[in-house]
Formats: structure tokens, C-alpha cells, sequence
């Protein structure tokens, strides 16, 4: 079924819409690499977005010399200076291993009584499903997500932790599936800088390549989903209603 029925169907705003968004990273540079241009968009409409970080971003250096308590002291304070820079004034850090061996359970059971906490309409992560998407934390963090997404609203899982509440719907980036495009011309910039600001994982000679490409693939989406004639820049994402997480197999489709 067509999202923009389902969406129609179920009184689902548009993305832009929203009265408030719950951000969740696998790392403390993951937010700005999929969706950093939309959330500066959200922000510059006074739309509270609140980020919540799984790991601690220990692994984020190849440099046999650095020690995990550094590099996560770089990280925290890179993500601290990229809020700054987005208007993300509620951020918090889960303390998970990077790269450790923590299960989606487990994870699951910090994000049901936060996701109550918040009450967002709006879930955004990074989606799990993606083919050939390797990395083990972003794989538990989005299939985590999207379980606790399903339970929140559930008042017998983890009774007593939070009021149950009922997330609207979600939006996957990094997706391989997307159904919605953002036009982010006028924050695209603002996005590249926000990468950069994460210095000890862009600032190397990969930065022109990784940018670049980065850039060209959202020149593509805008052209070929939203503008064809203007030039311009787009985001994009899997956008599902939480109904759509169960039993629902033609999601893949919407």
C-alpha cells in the first residue's frame, strides 16, 4: 500500500510536521551522516529534537595509540559542538560498547522507558535492513528501535517504567527502501559542516571523497524525486507507520 495513503489514512503529518522527533544514532556521527540536513530543518521550525546516542564511540579511531577513555572524551565533545551547530538541545549518551557484545534486548530495555519519557511522534534511526549492511551496531541499534517501537505502547512489557505511549511512525536512513524525500537545499550546507565538526572521523583524506559522493547522491535524489529541472539537495528515508512493523509484509513496498 502507497505511504501517502496509509499516511492519509491514519492522520500521519509530513516529517516537517511533526511536534517533536526522537533521533537515534548508533554513533556519535551517525545522526549528521543520514539525516543531519533534516534535522536542521526541524530545528529552524522550533521543532524540539532530542537525540539519544547508543555507544560511546570508543572504536571511532584506527590509531593503535589511542586509548578507548580518549577517544570517547573527543567524541562526546564533538557530539556536544555538532548539537550546538543543529540546534539539538536535548542529547544523551547510552554508554553501549561500540563495537561490543550488547544484544538488542538488552538495549531494548533502555529505549521502551526512554521512548515513553519523550513521547515523540517521531522515531528517525538508521535502518537495519539495509543489504549488506555489516556493522553489528547499526544492525542491533535500528532492529532495536523498531522492537521497542512495537513495545513502548505495550503496558504489560516493562510495567511501572513509564506511561505506555504509541509512536506514530518511524523514519529509517541509510535505507535502501526509501519512499520519502526531504529537500534539504537550504541546510545542505549546514549538514557537510556538522560532519566536519565530527574531527576525528572527517577531518583525514577520505573527507573529499565521502563529501563528495555524499553530495552528488543528493543532487541525484532531488533531481530524480522532487526537482527535475532545478538543482537542488534531498534527504532520504523509509518512512513507515509503527503499524507497519508487525505483520505487515508488504512494507517493503510502501
Amino acid at each position: 500500500m502507497d505511504m501517502g495513503l496509509i499516511r492519509q489514512m491514519l492522520g500521519l503529518p509530513e516529517l516537517l510536521d511533526v511536534p517533536n522527533a526522537l533521533v537515534i544514532e548508533p554513533h556519535p556521527d551517525d545522526n549528521e551522516v543520514g539525516a543531519g540536513a533534516t534535522v536542521k530543518l526541524l530545528t529552524d521550525r522550533n521543532i524540539p529534537v532530542a537525540y539519544l546516542t547508543v555507544t560511546d564511540g570508543r572504536l571511532g579511531s584506527d590509531d593503535p595509540g589511542m586509548t578507548p577513555e580518549e577517544m570517547i572524551r573527543i567524541r562526546m565533545g564533538e557530539r556536544q559542538r555538532v548539537n550546538q551547530l543543529l540546534g539539538v538541545q536535548n542529547s544523551y549518551n547510552l554508554g553501549f560498547e561500540d563495537g561490543g557484545d550488547w544484544t538488542e534486548s538488552v538495549l531494548m530495555q533502555v529505549l521502551v522507558p526512554l521512548i515513553r519519557q519523550f513521547r515523540p511522534a517521531l522515531v528517525m534511526t538508521v535502518d537495519p535492513w539495509t543489504p549488506y549492511e555489516a556493522h553489528p551496531d547499526h544492525v542491533k541499534t535500528g532492529r532495536a528501535v523498531a522492537s521497542s517501537l512495537i513495545y513502548c505502547s505495550n503496558g504489560i512489557y516493562l510495567k511501572g517504567q513509564g506511561e505506555p505511549w504509541t509512536v506514530p511512525q518511524v523514519a529509517f536512513y541509510g535505507s535502501a527502501y526509501p519512499n520519502t524525500y526531504v529537500d534539504v537545499t537550504e541546510t545542505w550546507a549546514t549538514k557537510l559542516e556538522a560532519m566536519k565538526t565530527h574531527t576525528s572521523q572527517f577531518d583525514n583524506a577520505d573527507w573529499d571523497l565521502f563529501s563528495g559522493f555524499l553530495t552528488a547522491e543528493a543532487e541525484r535524489l532531488y533531481r530524480e524525486h522532487l526537482d527535475a529541472v532545478q538543482n537542488g539537495y534531498a534527504e532520504a528515508f523509509k518512512v513507515l507507520s509503527t503499524r507497519q512493523l508487525h505483520f505487515f509484509p508488504e512494507a517493503y513496498k510502501s
